[in-house]
Order: structure tokens, then sequence, then C-alpha cells
């Protein structure tokens, strides 16, 4: 009976460790069609190009199978059901938004999604990611540790092995036999690990994952088969040592690897979450994505860490293509504005001359009205003070108009030149300075402003009050007249971000008119009594998107319209090392 307990252990611990390496293929697979589907529908969405679509068509046609597996499988496991629920609802929303977006673009065709879908897409994909692979660390670090329980088990089995031969040779006997079956039966379970493990490296080695294990103690450092095969290297083609791994970053890079990694094993950072390049066998650059989990003993030192390393590099070009997109569409918007100013100086000149030759005209003729006739005379009148002067008029004003617009979209293409300067705010100091400079409107509409809880964080202050100026204006402006305004903004802080939201009762937005929010001279089709251009929304979504920040909203026509923004958490040193001898450009 007790040989026959530590086999039930023994069979326990490795039915665990099988049942969690499938768990965590199958995530990994769900994470993979994830991707897929999101790849594939950005790049329908950036190129128009429809075969981009059957990446995503593949992966919707396998997913719900994946889906149903993953929920069969810890249905069992009270904690990890309810978080595979929470995993599954997050991918749903996805799939929802990308088949929107989908759709969307098959009806208005390519360029009519907005940068802040694809921003919302974007920040939904990366929260999405972050929750599945640290739902793998955490399983990846229950298996180590269960996993050191099975040294313990073999001694303890064959202790109990020895102890049975002293007892007699009849129950020796049996033992031999019953040790022989559990024997085999160990290595079909051991066979059983193998495929298991083996599948487990497959997924990781098709996602372009490679995982490492880091032991502190000697500087050794484990690297998988798939982890070495990233940098272009074989088995034995690496050595086993921390430095040599560290030899193989970029020198830019150096600084910065050494940096983060030092904040996570002092616990300065709770997330090990590093990104930096590799020096492939062949002489070029990988960029890669090192995640990790420490453990530490009982002084605080840290021991080991274990994680993944991810192959970025196509993201990183994907990046840099869009960064010089944007750039290009910056310029182009700057010269086209900065061109369209010259023709209209001309085009006012020139009607103000016309004016004053008409106003000649009219006094040279003016001596002549008797022998022109009274009918001729009233009809030359008529055209020389009123017809010519008001079309001059309407012309002025045009011409008026189209120089606000071409120097705001001037100042908006400036946005994208400024070099921010972050330092420690005070969130709620900013906004009371916000208040103060349109105090006489909202006390003049009675208006109350309610803030509350607004953090001190690491961000560039000037742009973090051309933020709340905007969206507390456009709170005040547009309120309904027929009711008391109330504007209250709050903050939530995540381990990310910190996320504002601006609440206001005022006149709401039609959801016909969500698209046109954040768009340049566009504005929701309620607002026609209030002065504006349309452009302090698209202002605020371009500073949000140069500070790594995010913009989205929620409103209901005639309740009310909530305004959330993100902004990234930074720590100080981080901070001051990327601003370091840069000046605000004009």
């Amino acid at each position: 009976m007790v040989i026959y307990n530590q086999y039930q252990k023994s069979q326990n611990l490795n039915d665990y460790m099988r049942y969690e390496y499938e768990n965590i293929r199958q995530t990994k697979n769900i994470l993979m069609d994830v991707v897929d589907m999101e790849t594939g529908v950005r790049g329908y969405v950036l190129s128009g190009d429809g075969r981009y679509l059957a990446p995503f068509q593949s992966a919707a046609d396998r997913l719900p199978d994946e889906i149903r597996a993953l929920r069969q499988a810890t249905y069992y496991e009270s904690n990890a059901f309810a978080e595979t629920n929470n995993l599954l609802d997050r991918i749903d929303s996805l799939q929802k938004l990308l088949e929107s977006q989908m759709n969307y673009m098959r009806a208005h065709g390519r360029g009519q999604i907005s940068m802040n879908a694809l921003d919302i897409q974007k920040t939904q994909m990366n929260e999405l990611r972050s929750l599945i692979e640290a739902n793998i660390e955490h399983r990846l670090y229950r298996l180590e540790e269960r996993r050191t329980l099975v040294a313990p088990q073999k001694s303890n089995f064959f202790y109990i092995v020895i102890i049975g031969t002293i007892l007699g040779i009849g129950i020796f006997l049996a033992g031999t036999i019953i040790i022989i079956k559990l024997e085999a039966e160990n290595e079909a379970i051991e066979a059983r690990n193998a495929r298991s493990e083996m599948r487990f490296r497959a997924v990781m080695n098709g996602i372009n994952d490679g995982v490492y294990e880091v032991n502190f103690v000697n500087e050794t450092m484990y690297m998988s088969r798939e982890f070495k095969a990233m940098i272009g290297f074989g088995e034995g083609e690496l050595g086993d040592s921390v430095r040599d791994l560290i030899e193989r970053i970029h020198p830019d890079d150096v600084e910065t690897y050494m940096q983060v990694r030092h904040d996570y094993i002092i616990k300065k950072t709770p997330i090990y979450n590093n990104v930096f390049r590799l020096k492939h066998k062949d002489g070029t650059w990988r960029w890669v994505m090192s995640r990790g989990i420490g453990t530490w003993d009982k002084f605080g030192q840290i021991r080991t860490m274990i994680g993944t390393h991810t192959d970025i590099t196509e993201q990183k070009k994907r990046e840099e293509e869009l960064r010089q997109l944007n750039a290009d569409m910056e310029a182009f918007t700057y010269i086209t504005s900065h061109d369209m100013r010259s023709p209209l100086v001309n085009l006012k000149g020139f009607s103000h001359e016309l004016g004053l030759a008409v106003k000649d005209v009219n006094s040279l003729l003016e001596p002549q009205s008797k022998k022109l006739g009274t009918e001729t005379w009233t009809r030359l009148e008529t055209i020389l003070k009123q017809d010519i002067p008001e079309a001059l008029g309407f012309i002025g004003n045009a011409v008026d108009r189209m120089d606000t617009l071409t120097t705001a979209i001037l100042d908006l293409s400036r946005i994208g030149k400024f070099t921010y300067r972050d330092e420690l705010v005070d969130a709620q100091a900013v906004f009371d300075k916000c208040m103060g400079a349109q105090s006489y409107e909202i006390s003049t509409k009675g208006v109350e402003v309610k803030a509350s809880g607004l953090p001190r964080l690491i961000t560039d202050p000037v742009a973090l009050e051309q933020i709340f100026s905007n969206l507390l204006d456009n709170a005040v402006k547009y309120l309904r007249p027929d009711e008391p305004g109330h504007i209250e903004i709050t903050c939530l802080e995540t381990s990310r971000d910190y996320i504002f939201s601006i609440r206001d009762n005022g006149r709401g937005i039609d959801a016909e008119d969500f698209e046109r929010v954040f768009n340049i001279f566009r504005r929701a089709r309620n607002t026609g009594d209030v002065r504006g251009l349309g452009l302090g929304m698209a202002f605020v979504k371009a500073t949000l998107r140069k500070l790594n920040g995010a913009i989205w909203f929620e409103s209901k026509l005639d309740v009310g319209t909530i305004f959330h923004f993100s902004l990234p958490k930074r720590h100080p040193l981080a901070a001051s090392n990327d601003q370091t001898g840069k000046e605000r450009a004009a």
C-alpha cells in the first residue's frame, strides 16, 4: 500500500504536468490564430489587398474548436476557468472589432478606417497578448515548482523498495514484480510527457518563441533549440554563459537591456519585458522581445528567471514603415497647406484692388448719369454699389475662412515635429489651471466641475494641458442649455497606464457621427449652432499618439459623453534619459 501510494503521487504529478503542457499548447494555438486574424485585417485595411484575409479566414475557422477545447480542459479548475472565460471574452471582442473593420473596409474602401479604430485594435491586441502570455508564464512557473518535486518522489520510492527487502523475501519478490510494472508504466508516462513537451516546443517554435532559463547563482543560461535557431545557431554552437548572450546584444541596446533587467531583479518593476537587438549568425540584427518571471530566495536575492524570447523583427519593420508613412503625410500636409497660402494672398489683394477700381468707375460715371438715362444709371448703380461689393465681400470671407483652415492644418502638421519633455507632473494642478482659463464661461453657464483622484505622473506638462483644455472646452461648449451642466474627471491607474475619463451631461453624439469626431474639419451634426473648426479632437488625438497614448469615447444622444484617454506609465529614470539634451521644436 505504501508503494502504491507513492506510485499514485508520481502518477498524479505526471498527469498534472501533462495537463499544464496541454493547456499551454492550446493557449498558444489560440494566440497564433488571433495574431493571424489581427495581422490579416490590419494588412487588408492598410493595403486594400484581399489576399491578406486568407490567414484571417483560416484562423477564424480553427478558432471555435480550439476555444471549445480550452474551455473543456479548464472546466474543473475554478480559477483557470474564470481566467479562460475572461480571455475568451476579450478574444470575442477583438474578433467582432476585426470583423466590423473588415466589413466597413469592404463597404467604404481603403483609407476609410480611422486611426482611432486601428489604435483601439492595437490596444486590444496588446492587452490580449499580455493576458495570454501572463497566463502561460504563470503555468510555466507552476510547472517549474512541480518539477522540483520529481526527484524527492523518486528517492522516497527507492527507499521504500529497500525497506521492503528487509521485511522479507516474499514481500521483496512481490514488491519486485510491482516495481517492474510501475517502472513500465512510469516509462510510458514519461514518454507521453516527452511527446507533450515536443508538441509544446513545436508550438513555441511555430510562433517564433524560444525558451530560456537564467541561473543568477553561477551566471549560466539555458537556451532552447528554438532560441538558438532564432539567431541562426544550432545545438552546441553557443556557450551557456549569460555573458555570451550579452555580447551579442547591439551596442546601442546594452545599457537599456541591463537597466531593465536590473530594475526587475531589485523588484523596482513588477513585470520583466525587455526589447533589444541580437546579432544573427549571418551578421544581421534581429529584434527580440524578452519576457520572464524570476524566483527569489528568502533573503530577497534572485535565483533564477525563466521566460521566452520572441522575434519581433517583422513587427519593427512594419512599425518603421508606418512611422515613415505618417512622416510623409505630415510633410505633405505641411507643404500643401503652406503652398495654398500664396494664391490666397493674391486673391485677397486683387479683390481689394478690384473694390477700389469699382469705386473709381462709380465716381467717373456718376457725372454722366443724366446722359446715361435714369434706367441705365439705376442698373449701373445697383451693380457698382451692391452686386459687385457683395460679391467681393463673399470672396473676402471665403479667403479669410480658407486662410484660417490652412493655418489650422499647418498647426496640426507641426505636432509631429514637437519634442516632448517628460517630467513629473501634477495632473490635478494642470486641470485646475485649465479650469481657471475657462472660469468665465464655466461660471456664466453655471457648470459644476468635479475632479477627483488625479495622479502625479511622468509626461509632458504642456501636452497634458492642451489635452485637458480641449476636452474641457468641448464639454463646456456642447452642454444642453435646458439643463444644469455637470462635468467630472476621474483617473483609473492600471499596471501599464493611467486612464483619464471626462464625463459630461451634454447633448451627446449620435452613433452615426462617431467616425467624424476625430477627423479634421468634421463635426457632429448636432453642433452647427456652436462655433468651431472641427480641429480640437484631431489635435488631442495627434498629441496622444505622439505620447504613445490613445483616446476613445462613449456617448448617447441627449444624455452625455465620456471621453477616455490613456497615458503610459513611465519611470523617472527612463523619462529623463529619453529627453536629455533635447529642445522643444518651435
